[in-house]
This record gives C-alpha cells, structure tokens and sequence, in this order.
C-alpha cells in the first residue's frame, strides 16, 4: 500500500507517553500501511524512551511496525544522558524542535495530546 498520511507525535511531557503510544497504535490499526508515525520527544518526553524505561518494550515493537522514534540530543545532553541509554530502535536527532519543523514541511500531522 502507498503511504498516504503521515502523523508526528510530539511528546514533551514522560506522564503522556501511554497515550501518545495508544493512539498511534489505534492510528497504525486504522490506517495500516497507509500511514507513516514518527514520534519525536524533547525536555522531559526523552525520558520515556531510556532503556530502563516502561516503555522500552512498546517501543521495540512498534519500531518493528515501522514506527520512527526521535529523541533530541539537546535535551538528553542537558539532563546528562548518552546515546547509549536509549535503544538503538531510537534515533537520536539534533534538535527536538528542529525535527518537527521538517517533517511538517514535509505534510506531516502534528498531534499533541
């Protein structure tokens, strides 16, 4: 199927990440290969993603369904973290805030809960 939507998820706040990953579960169910997730996180939302995180599993999985996860080197250098402590299913961008602009550049979704 040709991808047809695209939807970012902007995650700044650890206490919203189940919902974030609920509902882009509930996007991938409806929507299926049609849609392109990406969900970029910065100040606090990196947190979500380390390893010794709850979260670590869904993020496996749903990276194996094609979710792209993005965590912002600023914010994890300012909270003294290192690639390492994040997934490699998790890449690590330059700019939380930078990433987001692109993508919505690039017809994007822009979903906040």
């Amino acid at each position: 199927m040709t991808i047809r939507y695209r939807a970012l998820f902007h995650l700044t706040e650890t206490g919203k990440t189940g919902a974030i990953l609920q509902t882009a579960r509930n996007l991938l169910a409806d929507m299926g290969d049609g849609v392109e997730v990406e969900v970029v996180a910065h100040g606090d939302g990196v947190k979500a993603f380390l390893l010794t995180g709850q979260y670590v599993d869904d993020v496996r999985n749903m990276s194996e369904q094609g979710v792209r996860f993005a965590v912002c080197a600023n914010s994890i250098r300012a909270m003294t973290f290192a690639r390492d402590d994040f997934p490699r299913s998790v890449e690590v961008v330059p700019s939380g805030i930078s990433e987001i602009v692109r993508r919505q550049a690039e017809s994007y979704a822009y979903i906040r809960l």
